[in-house]
């Protein structure tokens, strides 16, 4: 009896929790959409978006999500790709350490990310777990600063002269790095292909010389960057080999005995040449002393070379060789040397010249006038001729002009000569000029 009580009792209480039950859906789907507003509207709503993020690697990355009405319902953030649950409400789900969660009174909810990596770049996801779920989504955006990698760009050369090189450069970044080529020294880059023949950079991950030289000699520069500081760089040396190359700026130089004299040389070579100088045509080595010093100087391949001859003496009056000697090859250039007279010996050696004597004939006539005694002479002159009359006046061999019956003295020179009667209208008067011109020492 007593079972058969328990069973009924528990067939009326499941009968009694049905019909509650399906009494409840009925009046659920029966309740007028006014009547269940105020529970809509209870619901979490977010009140903002979701800002997307860009951050450089290294940085912290910072989402949030703000959600009013929120409840009993919990936020959640979701790494979109991955599917993978990060956080829940106030737990972090997920193993990596640099993922963190902080909230304002349950209205903000801030995802941080510290140390930002390229694997972090990616859409996020903050969600509430109502029915259906409601959502927001924000971007993270990572930009990573360029770096060269080393094992897939060029390093130091030495090739040998008329060889084909070819400097090549690669960098990896976000966005991705644009790669470009200058001289350390800013001069013009001859490299092969290129529109400009004297660009001073050149936008290119390799940079090729069909044919090397001693004008490609030199550090260049592989600069990367894409907009994220810092850019960065590599120095690449490009070391050419080729036998040295003498010049000589003065091929003949003058010295007076005893003063001082500089003979310089300039040679080019790589590798580096050993320089030193010879004199005369035995081929004596030159070597520093208080009479003679030697100096090089030494500039990347370029070698100036000075020689420095104190108290020029006459044995030193000879031709000397620069010589430049690497494993390639050697060269020379000569320069000879050679004494210049001293002035006071020039002029004591000058011999001295006899004055020669020049004669010039003059024809002085003028036109008599009675009332007009003063007219002016009139000249005309003639070539060098034996004078027919010469006179000479007194003791200082002046010449005087005679007219109107008295002698004029000029002072340097006079000309004899007498009046014409007073019948005639003409006077001519011939004279002759003796000059003696002597030749003074040359100096």
């Amino acid at each position: 009896m007593i079972r058969i009580a328990k069973l009924t009792v528990l067939l009326i209480f499941v009968s009694t929790g049905c019909a509650v039950n399906l009494q409840y859906e009925y009046l659920k789907n029966e309740i007028p959409d006014m009547i269940r507003l105020p529970t809509e509207q209870s619901l979490p709503e977010f009140t903002d978006v979701v800002d997307n993020k860009t951050i450089v690697a290294g940085r912290e990355a910072v989402l949030s999500c703000h959600v009013n009405h929120l409840g009993s319902y919990k936020v959640a953030w979701v790494r979109v790709d991955t599917q993978t649950i990060l956080t829940i409400h106030n737990s972090i789900i997920t193993r990596n350490q640099r993922v963190s969660l902080s909230h304002r009174e349950h209205k903000e909810w801030k995802l941080h990310i510290s140390n930002v990596q390229e694997v972090d770049r990616g859409w996020y996801m903050c969600q509430v777990n109502t029915d259906p779920m409601r959502s927001k989504r924000g971007y993270i955006e990572v930009q990573v600063p360029p770096t060269i990698m080393d094992g897939r760009s060029s390093n130091d050369l030495v090739v040998r002269e008329k060889e084909k090189v070819n400097l090549t450069c690669e960098a990896r970044g976000y966005p991705e790095p644009q790669i470009l080529w200058r001289r350390e020294d800013g001069k013009a880059i001859l490299a092969s292909g290129q529109a400009k023949e004297k660009a001073t950079s050149v936008s290119s991950t390799s940079l090729v010389f069909d044919s090397v030289g001693r004008g490609h000699i030199g550090s260049y520069l592989c600069i990367a960057s894409n907009g994220v500081p810092p850019s960065i760089s590599k120095r690449v040396d490009l070391r050419v080999q080729f036998p040295p190359m003498m010049t000589v700026p003065s091929q003949l130089e003058g010295a007076h005995i005893g003063g001082n004299v500089t003979l310089r040389c300039k040679s080019e070579a790589f590798p580096a040449s050993i320089n030193y100088w010879v004199k005369g045509d035995r081929g004596e080595t030159v070597t520093s002393g208080p009479h003679i010093r030697a100096e090089t100087h030494v500039n990347n391949h370029v070698t100036q070379m000075k020689l420095d001859i104190i108290d020029v003496g006459e044995d030193d009056i000879t031709s000397y060789r620069c010589v430049a000697k690497n494993s390639l090859g050697e060269t020379d250039g000569k320069i000879r040397l050679y004494a210049l007279e001293d002035k006071s010996e020039a002029k004591r050696s000058k011999p001295t010249k006899k004055p020669t004597l020049a004669t010039y004939s003059f024809e002085l006539s003028t036109r008599s006038h009675r009332r007009r005694r003063t007219s002016p002479p009139s000249f005309r002159m003639y070539e060098p001729h034996t004078p027919r009359h010469i006179g000479f006046g007194g003791p200082d061999r002046d010449f005087g002009v005679t007219s109107g019956g008295r002698q004029e003295s000029s002072g340097f020179f006079s000309i004899r000569g007498s009046q014409t009667s007073t019948l005639g209208h003409y006077m001519g008067l011939q004279a002759g000029l003796v000059l003696a011109l002597g030749s003074s020492r040359v100096t």
